[in-house]
């Protein structure tokens, strides 16, 4: 099937994904609360934003590779359809908090699905991972939400106010702070597909591949995706800005255009020893923001600089490529690109 051609299969994988639920079987009996076993009360409603004793739960541990029970209470005056966990181990990158011994109603994107009476106030007993190191720190944020959110932005949809959200840090011995750089390497992405099978799309947020038609809940996380254009060849289009005569992102995500992901390339002035040198944070610093969420012709050798929606700078590096808009087109390159905490990014 040629991959250059905007096909009907497109709109028939959109249509026939909404009339499957987009939750789990599961509902948070496993986790109503509140606990008796824990001290540890976070608690985020409308009139205690400057509240850190409630907000702000700081837990030191010497259990390693453990769990900490926390008391998680929200309250808010518009319905919550959501609760969203992000997770930060050491400083290095946030990720969606996964439940291992928990059941709850998880929702394909990581969140945790309000039903019931759990619309307007909730009390949930959540049990948090604690450090796996002698000297680690692992840093929750917490918000609600009216609707889908997005891991990386806790203003969208927040239920109680822009950038209201809880923190829980648990730390053991001294803990610890990352180098400020996320590296991703040999990530593969292959051009599209009419009928949403191809890995086309990749999340600066935590290095995954995701293919076509799994818009609809992650179309929040795709950053960038690429494509093999008759006189541009071997590109890369940020989600915002990704060719429609190819894949309509919008579409298939089930989002306006504005709400998708924006980031900036261009051709690095810095040779691939430069770029495998790479190891703090400040030493993308130098990346000012390109004009261009495209960039075309691309071979193995080259050295992009990039800057996404949220600041953050990096840059990627080309090791292989399989010209070609057919079912064996493909790219591959390394990244690395700055962290940034949820608390820098919404202060």
């Amino acid at each position: 099937m040629n991959k250059m051609l905007k096909l009907k299969s497109i709109f028939f994988l959109v249509a026939s994904s909404a009339l499957i639920t987009s939750c789990s079987s599961d509902d948070n009996t496993d986790i109503e609360g509140p606990s008796e076993e824990t001290t540890y009360d976070l608690i985020v409603n409308t009139t205690n934003a400057n509240n850190t004793a409630e907000r702000d739960i700081q837990i030191t541990t010497d259990k390693l590779n453990s769990t900490v029970k926390v008391n998680v209470t929200f309250t808010a005056d518009k319905s919550m359809k959501r609760l969203y966990i992000s997770k930060n181990v050491d400083g290095t990158a946030n990720e969606p908090f996964a439940f291992t011994n928990q059941a709850v109603d998880e929702k394909k994107d990581g969140s945790i699905d309000l039903v019931g009476d759990n619309k307007k106030e909730f009390t949930f007993n959540i049990d948090f991972d604690t450090p796996s190191s002698a000297n680690g720190t692992v840093t929750y944020v917490l918000w609600a939400t009216t609707g889908r959110g997005d891991f990386r932005n806790v203003s969208k949809r927040n239920a109680i106010g822009d950038y209201d959200f809880g923190t829980i840090t648990i730390k053991a011995g001294n803990g610890a702070v990352g180098n400020g750089v996320k590296s991703y390497t040999q990530t593969l992405l292959e051009a599209p597909l009419g009928d949403g099978s191809s890995s086309t799309f990749m999340s600066i947020f935590d290095g995954k591949v995701y293919k076509i038609n799994q818009g609809e809940e992650y179309s929040a996380l795709w950053d960038f995706g690429y494509y093999y254009g008759l006189t541009g060849k071997a590109s890369l289009a940020s989600s915002n800005n990704y060719p429609t005569n190819i894949i309509d992102v919008p579409t298939i995500g089930g989002v306006t255009t504005e709400e998708l992901n924006k980031v900036y390339f261009d051709l690095s002035s810095k040779t691939i020893a430069e770029f495998d040198a790479i190891t703090t944070k400040s030493d993308l610093d130098f990346i000012t923001q390109p004009a261009s969420q495209r960039i075309n012709n691309l071979a193995v050798g080259d050295v992009i600089d990039f800057v996404d929606s949220y600041g953050n700078k990096g840059m990627i590096k080309i090791t292989a490529l399989v010209p070609g808009d057919g079912n064996n087109g493909e790219i591959t390159f390394d990244v690395k690109v700055q962290t940034t905490t949820l608390t820098e990014v919404n202060p």
